[in-house]
């Protein structure tokens, strides 16, 4: 085999296996085995997969990295610091595997930046990976559900029929997930949680890898199936991001296209108010799904108020121990649902300064990403849309603050902030006039 065609397959192997990890990224309920109480999942082994890949072609991985970390370095030393803190603060307590699975994490998300950088930010494998991560979902959970004798549609004519979204998490997600599960275990409720960060992950990647000028319709079908799972899945989070995301997206495409016509202009207005008119007409229809989502969305429920007491014990236990933190602490069981408060009560003062300098610097880089691309349109050159790269931090930015888990990143968040990393590097090599002869060929034949 020459060496051309031997690049060719490798390229063709680092495409395949970034598809297989994106596309697995709503299957982390799936074990396929346990490593020391750690469960390894599909999208898990996935990434492992793609990291023995790109041993292929170890120099060139190398360099990826090594310029990737120069764009993350600062904030990503930061976030390393803080996980040397807390281990050291946490040694020798059953920490439940809070550092393992950083760690973990934060390699998975460098392994997926390092194909995209090598893929030259291709953008098929992000569209392909992006659909099959939502179409497999549905694909998957109506095969388990079949196995318990339900289906999703039972599950939409109970919730729609007569708002029992009760029925629908509880005895039909939580049940598809527990059979997946090894033996008879109970499944928490940041299963699906999880499930929904990613399948909005994959929706972004879904939407960002369209490089086609004409509307991207197949893109607005899957938007509103997910929304609709989002719902569901009743992760109010996700949703509440969501409703950010999808505006914001939609402005900045708006700011980055040239001059609208007045016609054109007149025409969306239109659309704009009639579309808010009919969302107001509905939201006034006294049936029981509309009921369901008005109380989901008071903010008055079980849910807020324990959050706000689980940070008003936070702060009482960092005024205990300000300067080195009280350890590992629960609150009913639970660890404080906020990364700051977490590393500040777990680590000490420390590991918060730590925390927040990795935020400010992830968010400082964000936002001059935004500035660039809605002051200068030709800042950005990839075949890829620009407004839905925007938005790949945003969840993650935003989940810190409210998310189990001590608040920290999980799988798909780290994958969604190293992935929008990947593709701006990649921008700013094209845009420089980077021509890595042996890289970009393959990655534009793909």
């Amino acid at each position: 085999m020459t060496s051309q065609r031997r690049l060719w397959s490798v390229q063709d192997a680092y495409v395949l296996g970034l598809c297989a990890v994106l596309g697995f990224l709503t299957l982390t309920w799936i074990p396929l085995t346990s490593l020391g109480g750690f469960d390894l999942t599909l999208p898990y082994a996935m990434a492992l997969v793609l990291g023995l890949l790109l041993l292929l072609s170890f120099r060139r991985a190398s360099v990826a990295l090594r310029e990737m970390l120069a764009d993350a370095g600062p904030w990503l030393v930061a976030y390393l610091g803080y996980l040397l803190v807390l281990s050291i603060r946490l040694a020798g307590t059953a920490n439940n595997g809070i550092m393992i699975r950083q760690s973990f994490f934060l390699l998975c998300g460098m392994v997926v930046a390092c194909s995209i950088v090598l893929l030259r930010a291709n953008p098929k494998p992000l569209r392909r990976g992006g659909a099959f991560a939502i179409i497999g979902f549905l694909l998957v959970t109506e095969y388990y559900a079949r196995q318990i004798g339900l289906s999703w549609s039972v599950a939409l004519q109970r919730f729609f029929g007569s708002g029992d979204l009760g029925f629908v998490v509880y005895e039909f997600l939580r049940e598809i997930f527990r059979t997946a599960q090894f033996g008879d275990v109970e499944v928490v409720a940041s299963v699906k949680n999880t499930v929904a960060v990613g399948l909005f992950t994959a929706l972004i990647f879904f939407r960002a890898g369209h490089s086609h000028t004409p509307v991207d319709w197949k893109g607005r079908i899957l938007t509103g199936v997910v929304l609709v799972v989002l719902f569901l899945l009743n992760t109010r989070s996700v949703l509440v991001i969501a409703a950010v995301a999808l505006p914001m997206a939609l402005t900045i495409a708006s700011i980055r296209k040239p001059q609208h016509s007045a016609r054109k202009m007149v025409a969306s207005c239109v659309v704009v108010m009639f579309a808010a008119a009919l969302t107001v007409v509905i939201l006034s229809w006294d049936t029981a799904a509309i009921s369901i989502f008005e109380n989901r969305f008071a903010f008055d429920d079980q849910s807020s108020s324990g959050r706000v007491l689980q940070i008003q014990q936070a702060l009482a236990g960092i005024e205990q121990n300000i300067l080195t933190g009280s350890g590992l602490t629960e609150f009913n069981g639970q660890l404080v649902h906020n990364l700051f408060l977490g590393a500040w009560l777990h680590g000490g003062l420390g590991a918060f300064l730590l925390v927040v300098t990795f935020y400010l610097g992830l968010l400082g880089g964000w936002l001059s990403f935004l500035f660039q691309i809605s002051a200068h349109r030709d800042a950005w050159v990839l075949p890829m849309r620009a407004e839905w790269v925007a938005v790949m931090p945003l969840l993650p930015l935003f989940r810190v603050w409210v998310a189990g888990d001590a608040g920290h990143p999980d799988f798909a968040s780290w994958i969604a902030i190293f992935a929008f990393v990947a593709v701006v590097q990649a921008n700013r090599k094209e845009r420089s006039g980077f021509r890595g002869s042996d890289v970009r060929t393959n990655a534009v034949a793909v």
